[in-house]
């Protein structure tokens, strides 16, 4: 397990476990631009309007060097409509001059409605065209830029790597530490202790060490669907309730995020709205995250923000 460094408290200053921040505070601490990007035609001309190009990841203290990460970003619609039958696009990562990933990557979308629920409940969601889930390993801490191609023109989106020991989530390859997890049995002052439209889901009947201690590897969701504030992160659990019957040999779990999730009045940034046990205990700065661990608490892979049907079949069937 990698030793972590004690940060200096001014470099957490404004992180607040549980904020979705996905959108409106991608570049915070991280000192980068990168919520918008402009697609820039390889011909002579004006540039060329185009989808933004947005990181799907926390900015700060989240991507490590040295081994496989999952990358993943999105583009989001500005009136520009895009080739239904195009299913991958060719992505670069560069450090300086050296071209470090060179692949095409899935192009994937996300389907989302609120089955049970209220579809005309005021809220918003981003026209998410596609998503994309690089996955790679970047050697060295600094800054990365990473290239789309796109009908003949290029959008770039600069992203910061970090040294694993200032990293402030667990990383694939650790122990999950112990946390406080509430249930139907314990619900730990939750109220309600699941926010799914319809009714609480079922995965909140045992705790992390019970649910290991039937030897099955564990899925563990974190991730509040009432407060969804993407068309990115919407419905993952819809997603993981829907996977979870091909998979008797995995336990599921679900924490949500907020403490009174019923209780949470106006801007859900607000470092002083009370957090869950869960994510209080992981001092987790985002949400969704997906963690898929081995009975002995290994993290095998970590899945931050979205995920469809496909990558998250293709995920459970390497933890089982």
């Amino acid at each position: 397990m990698t030793e972590r460094r004690a940060l200096p408290p001014d470099t957490l200053e404004g992180f607040d476990p549980g904020r979705r921040r996905f959108l409106r505070h991608l570049a915070a601490g991280a000192g980068l631009a990168v919520a918008g990007v402009t697609f820039v035609s390889c011909s002579e001309g004006e540039p060329e309007a185009a989808p933004n190009l947005v990181p799907l990841f926390f900015p700060s203290f989240v991507l490590a060097a040295g081994q496989e990460q999952r990358v993943p970003f999105g583009l989001i619609d500005q009136g520009i409509p895009l080739n239904e039958s195009t299913t991958e696009f060719s992505v670069k990562i560069f450090r300086g001059d050296d071209v470090i990933f060179d692949e095409p990557v899935d192009a994937r979308i996300v389907a989302h409605d609120h089955p049970g629920g209220d579809a005309d409940q005021e809220h918003e969601h981003a026209d998410l065209l596609r998503y994309f889930a690089v996955r790679t390993t970047l050697d060295s801490p600094g800054i990365y830029d990473l290239e789309l191609s796109f009908d003949g023109r290029a959008a770039t989106l600069p992203f910061q790597v970090f040294d694993p020991a200032d990293v402030i989530v667990p990383l694939i390859g650790e122990k999950l530490p112990s946390l406080r997890f509430p249930t139907f049995g314990d619900e730990m002052s939750m109220n309600p202790i699941c926010t799914q439209f319809g009714g609480p889901c079922p995965l909140h009947d045992k705790t992390i060490e019970e649910a290991l201690s039937t030897g099955k590897p564990l899925a563990l969701l974190i991730a509040t669907p009432a407060f969804c504030a993407t068309a990115y992160c919407g419905p993952v659990l819809d997603v993981l309730l829907e996977q979870r019957p091909s998979f008797p040999d995995v336990e599921f779990l679900h924490a949500e995020v907020f403490l009174d999730p019923g209780g949470v009045q106006g801007e859900l940034t607000d470092p002083d709205v009370p957090k869950s046990p869960t994510v209080e205990d992981l001092a987790l700065p985002f949400e969704p995250t997906l963690f898929l661990l081995a009975p002995d608490r290994t993290i095998i892979d970590r899945i931050d923000n979205v995920y469809d049907n496909t990558e998250l079949r293709e995920a459970l069937q390497n933890l089982s």
